[in-house]
């Protein structure tokens, strides 16, 4: 394929391949793992091999240089194949993590099991582990790393939030994630931007025993709940401050969002 259809390709990647592969995945984890894979890091890998398959022109894709939409159709067809592919790239850290997740609860009582939030898979097992990955993220990524993280972030209504978390707040910043969001920016540059970033990233955790990329997405929601409710803080309790970002950070257990007071207690609602 030449390099001038990348562009083309990726749109049409995007509007008629990524459905089926979202659905295969899903798919795969609720067969293959009875849901505890993350369908969202399963498309991500997938995402990650279609662009290393074009780049290199690579089989069983990219091979005998078909039209952008002749490989998209490729793709969708073999969308469950591609779900596999994923799955036996992250089954091993999937099940140890797993296994080592099961191996921290059993060493609970049950009265702390039943104080803390319930969930398939929360990827982490203590709440001081999500300010830490932050913190590892915040203190070593560059400051163009951060902003090429944010900015091709692939959810686009996240790009601010994600820009919050990781302190990417300059203006430079801000011009960069609007330019990417009003899709001026070569597709392929995009995604070249995409996959470095997650992977510098993903390495900077993994230096640093800390949790998946994905995080930053719960990370942000929390951003934005805490910046809407500060003032219903103050107010509730006679003016107290609430709670600063980084610190309430570290009450996200899972990707639903912070912990209810009652369950923070053991049980005990919050004081009237």
């Amino acid at each position: 394929m030449n390099r001038s259809d990348h562009d083309t390709f990726w749109k049409l990647y995007d509007r008629q391949a990524r459905g089926p592969i979202d659905r295969a995945c899903r798919s795969a984890s609720r067969i293959k793992t009875d849901s505890t894979m993350d369908p969202d890091d399963m498309v991500a890998w997938v995402d990650s091999r279609v662009w290393t398959m074009l780049e290199k022109d690579a089989y069983p894709t990219f091979h005998d240089d078909p039209t952008p939409q002749e490989a998209v159709n490729r793709l969708v067809r073999h969308a469950p194949t591609l779900a596999r592919w994923a799955y036996m790239a992250l089954c091993r850290a999937h099940f140890r993590r797993l296994e080592n997740r099961s191996e921290y609860l059993g060493g609970m009582s049950r009265a702390e099991r039943l104080s803390m939030a319930s969930s398939v898979d929360t990827k982490i097992e203590k709440r001081e582990q999500l300010n830490a990955a932050i913190d590892s993220l915040r203190k070593s990524l560059s400051a163009g790393e951060k902003q090429k993280l944010a900015a091709s972030w692939i959810e686009r209504e996240d790009r601010n939030r994600v820009a919050l978390v990781l302190g990417a707040t300059r203006r430079e910043d801000d011009r960069m994630i609007t330019k990417v969001s009003a899709e001026v920016m070569n597709e392929n540059t995009v995604q070249q931007m995409r996959s470095r970033a997650r992977r510098r990233a993903q390495q900077v955790l993994d230096s640093a025993k800390r949790a998946p990329v994905w995080l930053l997405a719960a990370v942000a929601a929390v951003t934005v709940t805490l910046g809407a409710s500060v003032a219903e803080a103050g107010e509730q309790t006679g003016g107290r401050r609430g709670m600063s970002p980084h610190t309430a950070d570290a009450t996200v257990l899972c990707r639903g969002g912070p912990l209810v007071p009652g369950e923070q207690t053991g049980g005990r609602g919050p004081k009237p």
